[in-house]
């Protein structure tokens, strides 16, 4: 994921400061590159929230079962 972080930051400003130069159809196809990787991007970072508050809860229920009272928290 941090690879495509530069790419998916420098795309938005080469369509900003060569959108004129490269015609419509390439403006077009950034534009639409980059919104991808941006995409792309947020996907992969909540994918890996979302397996980081998978595992606190599961490390959470190991920690509860090792507890000589259930319940009682450290």
């Amino acid at each position: 994921m941090a690879a495509v972080l530069p790419l998916a930051v420098t795309l938005p400003a080469l369509t900003a400061m060569f959108g004129g130069r490269l015609g419509t159809f390439a403006t077009i196809a950034l534009a639409v590159g980059s919104l991808l990787l941006i995409a792309c991007t947020a996907a992969l970072t909540a994918r890996a929230a979302r397996d980081s508050a998978e595992q606190a809860r599961r490390d959470e229920a190991v920690l509860d079962a090792l507890e000589p009272l259930a319940g009682l928290r450290r």
